[in-house]
């Protein structure tokens, strides 16, 4: 049996798409993917304003980091920089910006469980209050 070398393009197909739409997965597809999955356009906000949101998140996440990790840092978060992940402009993506998204989608998945919680926690409220008159 013979197999593929490393410099084949059958190999390279396999291992550079994506499960979703099979489009090459780089690391500015994957932090676009990470910023639009977590700060998603809906009704009553727009991709400025989720850009913007993920902007502040970011920032917030960079001021509570260490003087000797922001040093180590080549940039900071800039909002250009967001639309850039966004937009899927980015050249490159740094490692500490990977992080930094994943860690900012991880907050934001545990606020959004805390509002579904406290609604879910009113709605109870709301139909035994009714069944119970």
């Amino acid at each position: 049996m013979e197999y593929p070398s490393k410099d084949s393009t059958y190999s390279a197909e396999i291992s550079a798409h994506s499960s979703k739409g099979q489009r090459e997965m780089t690391d500015a597809n994957f932090a676009s993917e990470l910023i639009q999955d977590t700060f998603s356009i809906r009704s009553g906000r727009n991709a400025k304003a989720a850009i913007g949101a993920a902007f502040e998140a970011l920032k917030r996440r960079e001021r509570g980091l260490p003087a000797d990790v922001l040093r180590e840092r080549p940039r900071q978060w800039t909002e250009r920089r967001v639309r850039s992940l966004w937009f899927k402009e980015a050249r490159r993506v740094d490692h500490y910006e990977i992080q930094d998204l994943t860690a900012v989608a991880v907050e934001e998945a545990r606020i959004e469980r805390q509002r579904l919680k406290a609604r879910e926690d009113r709605l109870t409220a709301l139909i035994a209050a009714r069944t119970e008159s």
